[in-house]
């Protein structure tokens, strides 16, 4: 029993240590630069943030669509995106069960959900600045979205942008 209590701790450590980090999906690596000019496709956020869409290197069944949002002036990525759809809210929450079992075998154990969380029925894997989430969204139209997330790059990005439009708006009549 005593050799026990004494070896649990390096055996939730080393079974800590198994779990990979969140860093790529698709063939794609967050950090890494992306040349925009080999998208394959062009959408926009609402808040007219570009998205790049790209052929991943290994689709995953229910994802039909994969993108990347980067940073405007280094182009690193800082989000990867896949959206697909599902014939119903039922089959989509389906399809996601087997995706964050898949994630969480991956990568460790999802975060507890909170009131925003179950209501958007989103579910994510944290690990530091990084995130990795799926989400089920619609009635009649059904979407599942997977996204892996460096927060870090996203502050890049917004501190990029805000500096592109300060040099566009210049300073005069302030």
């Amino acid at each position: 029993m005593k050799l026990w209590t004494l070896l649990a701790p390096f055996v939730i450590l080393s079974a800590a240590s198994a779990q990979e980090k969140i860093e790529s999906a698709f063939g794609k690596k967050l950090g890494d630069a992306f040349d925009v000019k080999k998208a394959v496709g062009k959408g926009a956020l609402t808040d007219g943030t570009p998205m790049f869409q790209f052929a991943p290197e290994k689709p995953f069944r229910s994802l039909k669509k994969y993108f990347v949002l980067v940073t405007p002036t280094t182009n690193k990525i800082y989000c990867i995106w896949a959206i697909g759809g599902a014939a119903n809210t039922e089959a989509g929450k389906k399809e996601q069960a087997v995706i964050m079992a898949l994630l969480e075998k991956k990568y460790g154990a999802p975060v507890k959900p909170d009131l925003s969380d179950n209501l958007y029925d989103l579910k994510k894997i944290i690990q530091g600045e990084r995130m990795v989430m799926t989400k089920v969204t619609g009635i009649t139209d059904v979407t599942l979205e997977l996204r892996y997330w460096d927060f870090a790059l996203k502050e890049v990005a917004e501190k990029e942008r805000i500096a592109i439009e300060a040099a566009k708006a210049g300073g005069d009549g302030l």
